[in-house]
């Protein structure tokens, strides 16, 4: 039997994940390649590059028949690709590399990038055609149309707008025209085709910011649902039908209009427990095996550490403390978290996520695909090729939950009065 697919793609900040997920949402097949080191920061020819890859081990490992109706990309950001006039690709302005000038009180998260750029390498800039998010500049090198890709019309101004670009100096025209999520911008061109070896002709589905699609590849599409987005960063993002005010927290209107996205960011999540890895020579052990190894199984085993795993236990300790530390940021807002449904590498881990859950006093819902960004490319090109009539026909299709991670009242108390020891001491600190 010949499966149909969709050839979803994440262009994350240490690694691109890229899958085959079927028409009910099911992952028929999945890689993911780990971009070199560089010492500024990945080129976008890396993405291509882990692209091919992944797809190599995906074909290799393929046990069934498929067909793939379709692409979509999503990417982190605001990140921005400078593409020039003789169709250079200049190093890609991250997320986090720090390099922006703030532009307050504007909305836009983009334009702080582009006027570090302009005030910093004005020859380059003058150079510029077009200011690409990441997503956008790969799908327009497999032959999409240049655009820019909205969320929703809610968006614009927190992206760019002609009054904002007017006001600090900007030309209107470096950024391609604005589309919606979810359209049809292109097909797979031939040259495209050859070099990642999928078809020719394929229509290609605009995709969006990676936070974005991973609520909706988790399905919090509704008021009150909760995606938390664990990788290298976490992000804890809460459907809400108000915009409440809180300095301490991001607010951004929704992918679902009249709902609004509440979210917390920890931008060193995964990356400690990475750190803890090099600093104590692991970082080839496997990563199952090692937290099998720190997280404890008994009560006992919590309260007496091995002194050989203090350090690996209490890292992972402080990204749970963390976590609940937003959790309690957005409790101390009247909005009460009592379940997150969890997308990223840290979900794939059983013992982490009870471990999580026992120390945010919190419930974890693991879906089947673990990728909230791949599940989201999917729907999104669901939609398009008019598989399904809506979002939320979609979500209910594709989405299913798999595991749930319920706390443990056995350990959750103590857990708190560790959070409650660990929070004097940072306040110390600070």
């Amino acid at each position: 039997m010949l499966i149909q697919t969709i050839l979803c793609a994440d262009i994350g900040t240490s690694s691109l994940k890229a899958a085959l997920i079927d028409l009910d949402g099911r992952n028929v097949a999945f890689a993911r390649e780990v971009y070199p080191h560089r010492a500024n920061g990945t080129l976008a020819r890396d993405w291509e590059d882990a692209l091919c890859l992944c797809l190599c081990t995906i074909r290799r490992t393929l046990k069934a028949r498929v067909a793939i109706a379709a692409v979509c990309i999503s990417g982190n950001g605001p990140t921005l690709v400078p593409f020039t006039f003789t169709d250079q690709v200049l190093p890609p302005l991250h997320w986090y590399d720090g390099k922006v000038i703030p532009l307050s009180p504007m909305k836009s998260l983009f334009l702080p990038h582009v006027a570090w750029f302009q005030t910093e390498r004005l020859s380059d800039y003058e150079r510029v055609r077009y200011f690409f998010s990441s997503q956008e500049w790969f799908s327009f090198r497999l032959g999409a149309n240049p655009v820019s890709v909205l969320p929703s019309t809610a968006y614009r101004p927190y992206y760019w707008d002609e009054a904002q670009c007017r006001d600090i100096g900007f030309h209107i025209e470096k950024f391609p025209p604005f589309v919606n999520m979810g359209s049809v911008i292109g097909r797979v061109s031939i040259e495209a085709g050859y070099r990642f070896n999928v078809p020719a002709g394929i229509p290609i589905i605009a995709g969006g910011s990676d936070f974005i699609m991973a609520l909706i590849g988790v399905g919090a599409i509704s008021q009150g649902l909760v995606c938390n987005r664990a990788g290298t960063s976490e992000g804890i993002n809460l459907c809400s039908a108000v915009p409440i005010q809180a300095r301490e927290l991001r607010i951004l209107p929704h992918v679902v209009d009249g709902l609004w996205n509440i979210g917390g960011l920890i931008p060193e999540s995964g990356s400690l427990f990475d750190q803890y890895r090099d600093q104590t020579g692991q970082s080839k052990r496997d990563y199952n095996e090692l937290l099998g190894e720190l997280i404890p199984s008994s009560v006992s085993d919590i309260t007496h550490t091995p002194s050989t795993i203090t350090l690996g236990r209490s890292t992972l300790e402080t990204i749970g403390f963390k976590v609940r530390a937003v959790l309690d940021q957005f409790r101390q807002h009247g909005l009460l978290l009592t379940e997150m449904r969890v997308s990223g590498g840290q979900s794939k881990n059983s013992r982490w996520n009870q471990l999580k859950a026992n120390i945010t006093d919190c419930t974890l819902l693991i879906p089947e695909v673990n990728d909230g960004e791949l599940a989201g490319n999917a729907i999104l090109a669901a939609l398009a090729l008019e598989e399904v009539s809506s979002l939320s026909q979609a979500v209910e299709r594709m989405i299913r939950v798999k595991q749930r991670f319920v706390p443990n009242p056995c350990v959750q108390s103590l857990y708190s009065e560790r959070y409650h020891d660990w929070c004097d001491a940072m306040s110390g600190v600070l």
